[in-house]
């Protein structure tokens, strides 16, 4: 059963008909997830996974094999996939800082300037302390407003002034309540105008609360209430013994606790959050088919960063391992789209100017490049190289500053004082050779056979570094963890630090008493299941 939320929001069920009148831009759709790794996706053959949706997808869309998250945490990337910007020149260096609301490479900016009804549902993150975006000149151009807040997935609140300034809670799975939501948003506009809609997961990052009371994140003391889970359907589904098989070769224990210090107990939990991910996609691409829209939608898959899960001992992101850099990134315009698998270097600061050049309007100012000709079948160069960094958590974090070049066949990595540097790299620098080693087992150093290698490469991050003004090399590279800034840069749109949340939880709406909805698991869906995995 629906929502009873939706009853206010007016979104009125018109004729698909109505669709191409006065239309000839296409519709964009946006999906993305929060900690979703590039691994993770059942066609890419590498993690153990079921994704019969995408699997299906990817036959009549582009995806990329080398698509790089440019920051690797949840806040400064989502500010390189919504502006086309790198860190140094967005300006949102760590979680809980503030994006320039006046960015005009701003996807939502973007499209809006071009004639498109902009849509935003689920998690933001780029609004400093305070997560509710209440201001809508601090948007980035994006009209309806449909905000997660935090990570309660089971019980997930939301700020939506079209319903109410008070935020609410919905005891429901939250991508399946923003999957309704979304396509509620899609029936609405089929008016002849286009729409450019984001439908923004959370999971399959970590949660807590309802849902969530037995679960706990590797690495860490125990503490049960928050971990990795999704739906139990569709956790059911990975019944592996991941102690004895674990996903990838590179994995290792996350610490010494024999309670904690191992991913596999975890592992269904995170796969489960991201099948039942895929089951939503599916949904919306039903929808688009059934209502006649499919074949004037440009969708785009994608993730803010991805997840260790275990491998070289670690979890979560910030890391410039292939688990944590690496991301899903797809486009699919059916019958449009040069379909296939691809090898080119990608990354998110290129997602909006490629999605720009799609819909053929103008995108000025962004640092990324436009790669429509390529998915169009076009003529197009290829950049030699993607450009990775990180800097802090979050503001209360210490700098744990590293960059890296990821070319086809390698990656270089600088990194500062931290514990990846301490633990990983304790040179400074290391190369990998990923067409030899794809799970970056063995570190190469100076005199190790690379040395030309590792010279070009070094010349090259060190030219984008001063290309970009970014002063890591001389400020941050070889100091010491005392050396380091204790907080990042806090630009002028940054909230009081002090003021913790809006509004305040005493004015919040509780959450309905009823029981989770259970879910139906994946099974074969019209045109889109494509495994025998099932």
């Amino acid at each position: 059963m629906k929502n009873k939320y939706f009853a206010l929001t007016g979104l009125a069920l018109l004729s698909s008909s109505a669709l191409m009148a006065g239309n000839d831009k296409p519709n964009v759709l946006f999906i993305c997830a929060d900690q979703w790794r590039r691994q993770a996706v059942g066609f890419m053959g590498e993690d153990p996974i079921f994704t019969p949706n995408l699997d299906a997808m990817s036959k009549w869309a582009v995806s990329f094999d080398r698509a790089i998250s440019n920051n690797p945490v949840s806040g400064p990337n989502r500010a390189c996939m919504f502006t086309g910007k790198y860190t140094i020149n967005n300006g949102l260096w760590a979680n809980n800082t503030s994006i320039d609301p006046e960015e005009k490479s701003a996807m939502g900016t973007v499209f809006k300037n071009a004639g498109y009804d902009t849509g935003y549902i689920g998690k933001w993150h780029m609004n400093g302390m305070v997560d509710a975006v209440t201001d809508p000149s601090r948007r980035l151009g994006f009209d309806y407003w449909y905000q997660s807040i935090a990570h309660t997935h089971f019980d997930q609140r939301y700020y939506a002034p079209e319903i109410s300034e008070e935020l609410f809670r919905v005891r429901q799975w939250s991508p399946t309540h923003e999957t309704d939501v979304a396509i509620e948003y899609m029936k609405k506009h089929q008016e002849g105008k286009p729409f450019c809609l984001v439908v923004s997961f959370a999971p399959p990052h970590t949660s807590g609360g309802y849902g969530y009371e037995d679960r706990y994140q590797p690495g860490k003391a125990l503490k049960l209430g928050y971990g990795y889970g999704g739906p139990r359907e569709y956790e059911e589904m990975y019944t592996e013994d991941y102690e004895k098989h674990p996903i990838r070769p590179n994995v290792k224990a996350t610490g010494t606790d024999p309670r904690t210090c191992s991913s596999a107990p975890v592992v269904a939990g995170y796969f489960g959050a991201i099948t039942s991910i895929d089951h939503e996609i599916g949904r919306m691409i039903d929808y688009l088919e059934e209502s006649g829209q499919l074949e004037n939608t440009i969708i785009i898959v994608t993730a803010d960063h991805g997840e260790m899960m275990g491998s070289q001992g670690m979890m979560t992101k910030g890391v410039p391992y292939e688990e944590s850099a690496g991301i899903p990134m797809m486009f699919a315009w059916k019958g449009k789209i040069d379909a296939g698998r691809k090898h080119d270097l990608i990354s998110s600061i290129d997602l909006v100017p490629t999605m720009a050049g799609l819909a053929n309007i103008a995108c000025e100012g962004a640092d990324g490049i436009d790669f429509s000709d390529l998915l169009l079948g076009r003529k197009f160069d290829s950049p030699e190289y993607s450009f990775g960094e990180f800097n802090y958590g979050g503001i209360g974090a210490r700098c744990r500053p590293w960059r890296a070049v990821y070319s086809k066949d390698y990656v270089y990595i600088l990194a500062g004082p931290g514990k990846l540097r301490e633990e990983h790299i304790p040179e400074g620098y290391v190369l990998f050779d990923l067409k030899k080693d794809p799970y970056q087992l063995h570190p190469i150093v100076r005199g190790m056979g690379y040395d030309k290698v590792i010279s070009k490469l070094h010349k090259v991050l060190e030219a984008h570094l001063a290309e970009n003004h970014d002063p890591f090399i001389q400020d941050l590279w070889n100091k010491t963890t005392d050396e380091l800034p204790l907080k990042p840069y806090m630009n002028k749109y940054n909230f009081d630090p002090n003021l913790k949340e809006f509004p305040p939880k005493s004015k919040m709406k509780k959450a309905p008493k009823e029981k989770t909805p259970k879910q139906k698991a994946p099974k074969a869906r019209k045109n889109h299941s494509h495994s025998d995995k099932f």
